[in-house]
């Protein structure tokens, strides 16, 4: 008894009783897309991959969905202050905002725009329509490249104008 009392509580032992990752979690993804960290997304995909009864991409999509939709939200805003968008996601800790501010300077508004299509349409495929190979971890893997990638391609034709490729 005196054994089990000393046992402290780690990340991993609770990541191996209970499934939750401390490091590679839907809250880690949206951390990563906002700074558009490439790498930490794709290892988060990675072991969502190996980890599919814990992470299933029906659970990913909603975040992803609810993330980019609150960005949007941003972008209409009229007081883009920490506070301001604060006050109009209904957010209570100032930690919770960084992540919108840090995704204002990463996703241009139209790129978000997008995004949410490129979401709901990854839903879909995920129930089946218009799907009848890809798997789920296919499915969050390509979505996660549009996220990260496409801004650039966006980026470059703008900057360039559409003919550069020629």
């Amino acid at each position: 008894m005196a054994e089990k009392a000393s046992k402290r509580i780690t990340p991993e032992l609770i990541e191996q009783n209970i499934g939750i990752s401390k490091e590679y979690n839907n809250f880690e993804l949206i951390k990563a897309l906002a700074m558009k960290d490439i790498l930490k997304a794709n290892r988060i995909a990675q072991y969502f991959e190996k980890n599919p009864k814990s992470n299933p991409i029906q659970m990913t999509l909603p975040v992803l969905f609810n993330y980019f939709s609150n960005l949007l939200i941003c972008y209409y805003s009229k007081d883009r202050s920490e506070s301001g968008l604060m006050t109009a996601l209904g957010l209570r800790g100032t930690y919770q905002v960084k992540d919108y501010l840090l995704g204002m300077k990463n996703y241009p508004a139209m790129k978000v725009f997008n995004l949410i299509s490129d979401i709901r349409m990854t839903d879909a495929r995920s129930k089946g329509v218009e799907n009848s190979s890809a798997t789920d971890a296919d499915l969050l893997k390509e979505l996660l490249y549009k996220i990260l990638h496409q801004t650039e391609i966006i980026d470059l034709v703008q900057a360039k104008g559409p003919f550069f490729l020629e």
